[in-house]
């Protein structure tokens, strides 16, 4: 029962998120977590107090993914989607795509084909809010580090192609 009222809580944190643009001077390393930063926000306060936790329990894991400054004093730490499912993983919660039923309010992952120098691996993450059939149809997530927005699941698409696994929040 927890488990489905914190996929509802997350799904409807996610969808008043919808809309929120960056500010001018936003800065993707040292720029606090904002709308842009979905599933964090849609997780809080529970997923970053565990995230941090985590790390001080595994801070060599988390430096081997990030480097000597991947640390929860940046807030990159809490941004970067290679630290949640480094952490997802290690908490038995992250599910590769195919492996089990999505579900709305579950955050989602997506690792889009080069994005170039720096194309860290997943590249993006968001919020289920619509699943039909056992298959992920619209979520919610900043795309392009731009504003927030609902975004179309289109079997073949790039967004569905790029889909790689889900994840319930702790």
């Amino acid at each position: 029962m927890a488990r489905l009222e914190r996929r509802a809580a997350a799904a409807e944190v996610a969808q008043g998120l919808v809309g929120s643009k960056l500010e001018a001077n936003f800065d993707p390393i040292h720029s606090p977590l904002c709308a842009i930063d979905v599933v964090m926000v849609a997780g809080a306060p529970w997923l970053r107090e565990a995230l941090e936790k985590d790390f001080w329990r595994d801070e060599s894991g988390y430096r081997k993914i990030g480097g000597g400054s991947n640390t929860p004093e940046m807030p990159y730490f809490f941004r970067s989607t290679a630290n949640l499912i480094y952490f997802l993983k290690r908490q038995n919660f992250y599910i590769p795509r195919g492996s089990l039923e999505p579900a709305v309010g579950m955050a989602c992952f997506f690792d889009w084909e080069d994005r170039g120098r720096f194309n860290f691996v997943p590249d993006r993450s968001g919020i289920i809010i619509e699943v039909q059939k056992s298959q992920v149809r619209e979520v919610i997530m900043a795309l392009n580090g731009q504003d927030v927005k609902r975004i179309p699941i289109i079997s073949g698409d790039l967004p569905e192609q790029a889909l790689i696994g889900y994840s319930d929040l702790p």
